[in-house]
């Protein structure tokens, strides 16, 4: 198991890692998840190209691959939709609650029983993730502002969805297959928003490829490997390393200033993934 979580902690940093690149890049928000997900796919078709196994991609994906690549621009652009109307912090706040609800669903659809020391990792997950946001969490919305907390909600259940229907998918279809489907279907669902559609500067084009490689293509799939093997609240919890890494790197990076509450939270995140992990049984099966 440790291998997985290896890998889910690597996809979160990788995940991390596109807000770093959208700020540098300055490129725009359809624009940019297009190229992480097209590019993404486009470097799996090569792996596979690499180690002559291109052949998994002649076989055609089923109705839930064709779902998860929705779902997954579905998260991504409701997400950006979200923080026009509505602060980041609340925008944020509603995303990571997807997973605890992934975990809390899992407990009933996948018999992933929760017991108490797993839940109360996950409460204080929650909790070092509030502390992150310095519990800035502002609940009177403006009507205005009704639009961006329902895209919000969409992008909370999207993820949700795109977790789940994740952690157990179908055997005949490979690992490879499923990524690089759900990379390009979820390409594609992005193009329609993406206004004035360009070839990129070449300026862009190392933005484009860090993008594609990072928060795209290796993020995706090692998130989607450790989601086979790794209980759902164990990967939900080791997800909160991402607005961790965020944090950090703002201060690293951008010289953002870092407080106390911020780094207990770090701490409180970094803490509850090592117990989760340590609590999961080794004779769990995926």
């Amino acid at each position: 198991m440790n291998f997985y979580v290896v890998l889910a902690l690597l996809s979160a940093l990788c995940m991390a890692s596109s807000g770093i690149i959208a700020r540098y890049s300055g490129l725009g928000a359809a624009e940019l998840t297009f190229y992480r997900l097209f590019v993404g796919a486009f470097c799996l078709a090569l792996l596979l190209l690499a180690r002559g196994q291109l052949r998994v991609l002649k076989h055609k994906p089923d109705w839930h691959v064709w779902l998860n690549g929705g779902l997954l621009a579905s998260f991504m652009l409701c997400f950006l939709q979200a923080i026009q109307t509505i602060s980041l912090a609340n925008a944020i706040m509603l995303v990571y609650l997807a997973p605890p609800l992934t975990s809390l669903a899992a407990h009933w659809l996948f018999h992933e029983k929760l017991n108490f020391a797993s839940s109360l990792c996950i409460v204080f997950a929650m909790l070092g993730f509030a502390m992150l946001q310095q519990f800035q969490l502002d609940l009177a919305l403006t009507p205005a502002q009704l639009p961006g907390f329902g895209y919000g909600l969409l992008s909370l259940l999207a993820y949700s969805a795109f977790l789940l229907l994740n952690r157990k998918p179908d055997p005949a279809q490979s690992l490879y297959q499923r990524t690089f489907y759900q990379l390009a279907i979820g390409a594609l669902c992005v193009l329609p928003f993406w206004q004035d559609a360009a070839l990129p500067a070449s300026a862009d084009l190392p933005w484009i490829l860090l993008a594609g490689i990072f928060p795209g293509f290796l993020a995706i799939l090692w998130a989607l490997t450790a989601l086979q093997h790794l209980p759902t609240r164990v990967y939900g919890t080791l997800a909160y390393i991402e607005p961790a890494a965020v944090i950090l790197a703002g201060w690293l990076l951008f010289q953002e200033n870092l407080s106390l509450l911020q780094v207990s939270g770090v701490v409180l995140i970094l803490a509850c993934g090592i117990a989760q992990t340590l609590f999961a049984r080794p004779t769990e099966k995926a």
